[in-house]
């Protein structure tokens, strides 16, 4: 799943991980969007690419964390705001990995590889 409120970002992550050969279970804004996704389909998901800064004020680390609780689903961070402050709440939620923005499509595959066959 993605989870990202840049609709062009989303549809880029989204055209690289099905040309690789992955499935995208589906594309969330904000944490309400992605919770939902993960309720109707959690057991599809293998990964969720997670953004920090989510739309209506949400927060990707957050949402990183219900993931992770309720359907032990692990996130990638790919934003552009992955201070030290941010990475030391993440790690809570033991993510795959953290990917700056601007990403190239190597970075995020290479990410991924480590969780998703």
């Amino acid at each position: 799943m993605i989870v990202e409120d840049e609709l062009l970002l989303a549809m880029d992550l989204e055209d690289i991980l099905v040309d690789a050969g992955h499935k995208v279970a589906g594309q969330a804004s904000d944490m309400k969007e992605a919770l939902a996704l993960a309720e109707r389909v959690g057991e599809q998901i293998d990964i969720a690419i997670m953004d920090v800064n989510l739309a209506r004020g949400s927060n990707g680390v957050e949402t990183a964390a219900a993931l992770r609780r309720l359907w032990n689903i692990p996130s990638l961070f790919v934003s552009g705001n992955l201070d030290e402050k941010t990475r030391a709440l993440a790690l809570e939620w033991e993510p795959v990995g953290f990917v700056g923005k601007p990403y190239s499509e190597r970075e995020v595959l290479a990410a991924i590889a480590t969780v998703v066959a």
